[in-house]
């Protein structure tokens, strides 16, 4: 399969998604949305597989680990700022206490898989 071919498939997979999840969403059924993005999954990383071109080289995963790594500090540092925000003027407690919540799991994610890296390449 071709990369042009491949990016139309990927992108008729993610609409079919995108219509389930909506339809899920407004019949109230949660698994609905659960299936759509499991299968959706297996069918782009299927199809990905059988793309006989290069689809990424080391300079577009160099971006993408730059980039990665700008988005994370981004929100985390975001995330505290808004948060704590939140929870000094004592308005919105639930969503300050929210991501307070995810911008500590955010940073712990990051230290154990930071040390798992580290210590893999060494």
């Amino acid at each position: 399969m071709e990369r042009k071919k491949f990016v139309v498939y990927a992108a008729l997979i993610c609409a079919a998604m995108g219509a389930v999840v909506g339809y899920g969403v407004s019949v109230r059924n949660a698994l609905l949305p659960v299936i759509a993005f499991a299968i959706g999954i297996v069918l782009i990383a299927l199809g990905r597989k059988k793309v006989t071109e290069v689809m990424e080289d080391e300079r577009v995963i160099r971006i993408s680990e730059k980039a990665s790594r700008m988005v994370f500090q981004v929100f985390v540092t975001a995330a505290a700022l808004i948060s704590t925000t939140l929870l000094a003027l004592n308005r919105y407690t639930e969503v300050g206490y929210t991501l307070a919540f995810l911008a500590c799991a955010l940073l712990i994610l990051y230290m154990i898989l930071y040390g798992y890296y580290r210590r893999k390449s060494l």
